[in-house]
């Protein structure tokens, strides 16, 4: 993968500036990355100039299922699981050439940096009851930490998908460690 604009590109998370960072350093002859990229950039944000980030709503998607029952009958939860795995990019992964598993790693650990972002700026987030008081920084780590554990690791516990995960598992650890360097300990995998 190409280290030069694609590292600043991954660690923006405002949707705007990755768009003009994406344009600007795609040519009209696309390599096998740009079209890989395009195409995970499309399944994200939609053809246009991004509004909605459809990759934090299905790691929305992924807390709800596991807030409800473990409980799958009929296998309803099992079933909107694969839809997230579709919608990420991520079905079939495996078996695609390793420049796009890189690429998607890369982008999954974007969402997962734009997640904790949001999070960290949240002021329902980082209150306590009812907005009154903030909670310490190590308190937002914890729940920062107690979100991602459910979204990365319990939804696919609870569902027996670990491997059709694997990577999104991947993207949250290495952006945990990242932002939290000796704290993963937080983290419930």
């Amino acid at each position: 993968m190409d280290h030069t604009w694609t590292e600043s590109f991954y660690q923006e998370t405002d949707a705007a500036k990755r768009f003009d960072i994406l344009k600007e350093n795609t040519g009209k002859e696309k390599t096998p990355a740009d079209v890989y990229r395009e195409e995970l950039w499309i399944a994200r944000y939609g053809k246009r100039r991004p509004k909605n980030d459809a990759f934090v709503g299905a790691l929305m998607e992924l807390k709800y299922l596991a807030e409800g029952s473990s409980l799958d009958p009929g296998g309803k939860k099992k079933r909107q699981a694969a839809k997230v795995i579709a919608s990420l990019g991520m079905a079939g992964a495996e078996t695609k050439e390793r420049e796009y598993q890189e690429i998607l790693l890369a982008e999954l650990k974007n969402v997962f940096l734009k997640f904790i972002e949001v999070s960290r700026g949240g002021r329902g987030f980082t209150s306590l009851v009812f907005g009154m008081g903030q909670l310490s920084e190590e308190g937002v780590v914890k729940k920062i930490a107690e979100q991602i554990s459910t979204i990365a690791f319990q939804t696919p516990h609870m569902l027996r998908m670990d491997r059709e995960f694997a990577v999104l598992q991947e993207a949250a650890l290495q952006v945990f460690r990242q932002e939290y360097p000796n704290r993963e300990h937080f983290l419930k995998k």
